[in-house]
């Protein structure tokens, strides 16, 4: 299985995947960062983001559905797809081959996110690409009838313990 959680930068996305992977038996976190990471000295994207680079979407679909297939256990993605075209290629690729995904999108007030890029030391260098970015990411949130919602202004604790709860309430 994978578990994508999604949600607009700085919402938590990777505070919740650590905590998560401690309450699931055998869960991983794979983070496809790298794998842009990985392109980004030999592809150049026009935008200056690797998410808008198919063969980054294509490589995901692939790296991702083959750590589900040749080593099955949980995995839990933290990423934001803020673009919907963006998420709908990658999830429905990565369903297409088999494998379970299941999603959860981590909730947080605009001013609330906004604190919290602000206050991150350990992605300052990202901080105004992350404000810059904050409204697309509600915006498209906000348009989302197909996923299940966490409010992540809760502490974290209580964040990862709703989504474990979530994900082992589903089938």
């Amino acid at each position: 299985m994978i578990l994508w959680i999604n949600g607009a930068f700085g919402a938590g996305k990777t505070t919740t995947a650590s905590l998560v992977t401690r309450r699931l038996d055998g869960a991983k976190v794979f983070d496809p960062e790298y794998v842009g990471y990985m392109l980004m000295p030999f592809v150049e994207s026009p935008t200056g983001d690797f998410q808008d680079l198919p063969l980054w979407r294509h490589l995901v679909i692939q790296t991702m559905t083959g750590l589900a297939q040749q080593h099955p256990h949980t995995w839990v993605v933290p990423m934001s797809l803020i673009n919907v075209a963006y998420r709908i290629e990658i999830f429905d690729g990565i369903r297409a081959a088999g494998v379970d995904l299941r999603e959860v999108i981590l909730r947080v007030s605009e001013q609330q996110l906004r604190n919290r890029i602000d206050d991150d030391q350990v992605e300052a260098k990202a901080r105004q690409w992350r404000q810059d970015h904050v409204t697309q990411a509600l915006t498209t949130f906000a348009s989302l009838t197909d996923a299940h919602f966490i409010d992540a202004s809760q502490p974290p604790e209580q964040v990862a313990e709703a989504v474990v709860s979530h994900v082992q309430r589903q089938p």
